[in-house]
């Protein structure tokens, strides 16, 4: 009996440094793997997709916008980014310089339609969240109750 007892013990001890190795792999794996495992096990559509694709659509407007401001309007919208929390600089009268009302109106443009496709966005996104709040009492409402308090 002794002897079985101590053929099971080392059976136990020769597979527990092989136990804990293994689960380093797969603690190791699943940390680098990072999202791409959870994501092929649920898959589930989020808004950020849809930002992304609003976003999208935003920044290639925005570059051909940028495009058509010239070297001198490019510095200075730069220089006026970069000082917009300089005290001093927002004193300065190059701070206080516009560009030309037509690029104003077109990038104007460019941020209305980003706004109102993000508003657009957000009323489905609403619409899709709200709940039906009667669907219980629409149920319990197509039974049939029998308070009839008699044996079946």
């Amino acid at each position: 009996m002794s002897s079985s007892s101590s053929m099971s013990s080392r059976r136990a001890t020769s597979l527990l440094p092989a136990l804990l190795l293994g689960g380093a792999v797969c603690l190791l794996s699943s940390r680098y793997a990072g999202r791409s495992a959870t994501d092929s096990f649920v898959s589930v559509s989020s808004p950020a997709v849809r930002g992304r694709t609003a976003m999208r659509g935003f920044k290639e407007d925005f570059e051909s916008w940028r495009c058509s401001l010239t070297p001198e309007e490019r510095k200075m919208v730069q220089n006026q980014a970069t000082g917009e929390y300089n005290k001093k600089f927002r004193k300065s009268p190059e701070f206080s310089k516009n560009l030309p009302d037509e690029k104003l109106k077109s990038f104007a443009n460019i941020l209305g339609k980003f706004f109102d496709t993000e508003a657009a966005d957000y009323k489905k996104e609403l619409e899709r969240k709200v709940p039906n709040y009667n669907q219980l009492l629409e149920k319990a409402g197509d039974k049939v109750m029998d308070l009839s308090l008699k044996p079946r």
